[in-house]
Formats: C-alpha cells, structure tokens, sequence
C-alpha cells in the first residue's frame, strides 16, 4: 500500500513540475528575447498581428493628445488605489476620538512648547494653539475636543468660533507644519515656530510670553529670535494662503477644551498616509513608456485604435536605438488607448501591448524589444512592476 502511495504522489508531483514549465515557457514565448528576420530581412511578427485593424488615409497623420483627451488618472477618481501625483487625503479625519483627555507631561517640552500625554497613551508634542489662558507642568484636564485645523467649527458661526482670533490662518499654520525645519542643528527652534503660530492665529499682539520658548525658560534672546519668529510668520504668509498638506505630510489637529475661556487650547501634528507609490493595472492604460532594447536603430511605429473603430491611429513615429524610450498617452475622447498598441519596426508589423487591463501590465513587462518602463491607468495610478502570473494544475 505505501509503494502505491509513493507511486501516485510521484504521478502527481511530475505532471504539476510539467504544467509549471508548460507555464513559463508560454510566458517566455510571448516575452521573445530578440528581433527576428525572414530571408528577405523583414521583421518576423510574434503570430498575433490583428488582422481587422485597418489602414486609411489619415492612419500615418501622426496624432498627439489634445487638452480634452490628456487627462491623467487623477481626473477620474473613483479607484481604490491612489497614486502619488494627485493623493488628496482626507482633512477632516482626526485619528482621535471626538473628545480626549489632557495630561501635561512638561513644560517646556523636547520639541515643541509641550510634552502631553492623550487619554495615557505616549508623550506627544504639542504646541499653544492661543496664547491665553496658559497651561502649567503636570495639569490634568479632560474633556477636549479633537478637530482638524481646517473644520468650520473655529470659523464664524462655528462651535468654537470665540477660541480664535484669526482661525482663517489656519492653511499659513499648516505651511509652517510642513515647510519649516526645526530643532537642534536647523535654523530654527520650536520657539521660533511656536512665535510665528502665535503671531498668525492671535496676532498683532506684544511678545510678553518668551520663557517657555526655549528648552531652557528665559533664554529667548528679544532682538535675535523675535526676528527668526519674524521671518517664518513673513514666509507663511507669503506662501501659505489656501495650502493644504499632501499624502505624507503633516495635519494640524487643535485640542479645544470644553471650558476654553480658562483652558489653554493646544495643537499638534498627524502625519498623514503616503501616497501609494503604484497600483495594479485597474481601467485602462492612458500613459506608457516603452524603452527599445536592441543593438541596431530601426523606426518605431506606435498604433491605436481610433476610439470603437478598427482604424489605425498613429501615435509616435522615429527612429529609436538601444534604450531610447517611447513615451505616449492614448488619444481616445477619454485619454485612453482602447484595447492594444501596436508596435510596428520598419515597415513590419511587429508585436502588439494589451493596454485595457485585462493583463496587469506594468515596468519590465517585455514584448520581445520592446519593454514597458512606466505608465498609468485611469482607476489605479502608477503602474506597479509587471509580475508574471502563476498557473496552477490540479491533478487528481
């Protein structure tokens, strides 16, 4: 019984090793690794030429994107995956449960004007979103609430309207947030940062609140770091009118006691998720890049479909040699390429990309020299790295 066992297991083990290879070598039949030529020095095509695609009299006008048809995976929206170019995150979305609870842990503190500790959890830095009332080392508050910088509750008309004095400042803030450096080695301290969030949020007022804006109380030097304070409230002003952070910067979230008339508000920082860097192919393909990986120099020809029809669009024509890319974006009414691109060397029909998304092409998908180096689609962005699929036989 055990010989018969270990006769079906082998069975088994060589026929999934033959599918696996039949497998790759399908993979590899269609990445062909070089031109080939007939008698006659002709390009030889890989097998699939389409024959409906059909030649007229304005299939050799060479057609370029127009303002209507340009359009980047962005203008659509709608996909699961973001792509790095055009990340909006979302603004409004704290992280925090809509009230927490204040514990100040120092004062001042190692990087901004606090060090607090939210509902017990780690040391958090936090700077004076006002300037009055004050908070002192090791008080314990609870009730503030958790909203973004950019809510409409600290604007006219909002709950928390009376916490601020000029809460329009708010984008110039988070400028500063995301644009300035500070620390030890930077130009600037945190006292200097936390000068300029006064001056933009509570100002004009008189700097009389200097001995906490250094590690060490009552080394703020008027003349000198008044104008370092100075000069980060003038750039954010000049640049920070209507910014709002990106996909991997810094949100300004305020801390807004219930009792605000006699508890300092605070601000702090989230950082906001990366942008994904690249996506699976989902859509369409509406932008690539092909790179020629061949000794000689031939004229390159790229096709498309004119939008539903079977007549060839021209969309690149030169003269291309070892490793000059090919960049192109599909001329459809929507920025797309339709169902493929094909590639011509010489006067021949050479070999053809499926640019619809049925196969997740991507950087280093290669049909025979010719090979994706970068592209986007329509739902998904970036385009990820090409992995080859994995077929699986069963056998029983």
């Amino acid at each position: 019984m055990k010989h018969i066992t270990k006769v079906v297991l082998l069975v088994v083990l060589v026929i999934f090793a033959s599918c696996q290879k039949e497998s790759t070598q399908e993979i590899e039949s269609q990445q062909q690794a070089a031109l080939r030529f007939d008698e006659k020095g002709m390009v030889v095509s890989d097998g699939e030429e389409d024959k409906e695609l059909t030649f007229n009299e304005k299939s050799e006008d060479l057609v370029k994107p127009t303002l209507s048809n340009a359009k980047t995976w962005g203008n659509y929206g709608g996909g699961s995956n973001n792509g790095s170019s055009d990340c909006t995150p979302d603004l409004l979305e704290t992280g925090f449960d809509t009230t927490v609870n204040i514990e100040v842990l120092d004062k001042p503190g190692a990087n901004a004007y606090f060090d607090i500790s939210i509902d017990g959890g780690d040391a958090t830095s936090a700077f004076c979103s006002d300037r009055l009332p004050s908070l002192g080392a090791d008080d314990d508050f609870i009730d503030f609430t958790v909203i973004s910088s950019y809510d409409t509750a600290i604007l006219a008309g909002g709950e928390f309207e009376a916490v601020y004095t000029n809460p329009q400042n708010f984008d110039k803030v988070n400028w500063i947030l995301n644009n300035i450096e500070y620390g030890p080695g930077e130009q600037y301290t945190y006292g200097h940062v936390q000068y300029a969030i006064w001056k933009l949020i509570e100002g004009p007022f008189v700097n009389d609140f200097t001995d906490f804006l250094t590690p060490v109380p009552g080394d703020w030097r008027p003349a000198i770091d008044n104008a370092k304070g100075d000069e980060i409230y003038d750039d954010a002003v000049a640049n920070g009118e209507g910014y709002t952070p990106e996909c991997g910067g810094k949100l300004g979230l305020l801390l807004i006691p219930a009792d605000f008339d006699n508890v300092q508000a605070l601000l702090i920082t989230k950082d906001l998720p990366e942008a994904d860097e690249c996506s699976d192919c989902v859509g369409d393909v509406n932008q690539i890049t092909f790179k020629w990986d061949w000794h000689n120099d031939y004229r390159v020809r790229l096709y498309q479909r004119y939008e539903n029809t079977c007549y060839a669009v021209k969309i690149f024509d030169d003269v291309v040699g070892l490793n000059d890319e090919m960049a192109v974006s599909g001329v459809n009414h929507d920025g797309t390429f339709g169902d493929w691109i094909y590639v011509y060397v010489g006067n021949c029909y050479y070999t053809k990309f499926k640019t619809n998304c049925y196969l997740n092409i991507g950087p280093g998908y290669k049909r025979g020299v010719v090979e994706v180096v970068s592209g986007t689609s329509t739902y998904g962005g970036e385009l990820c790295e090409y992995e080859p699929p994995t077929y699986w036989c069963w056998w029983w």
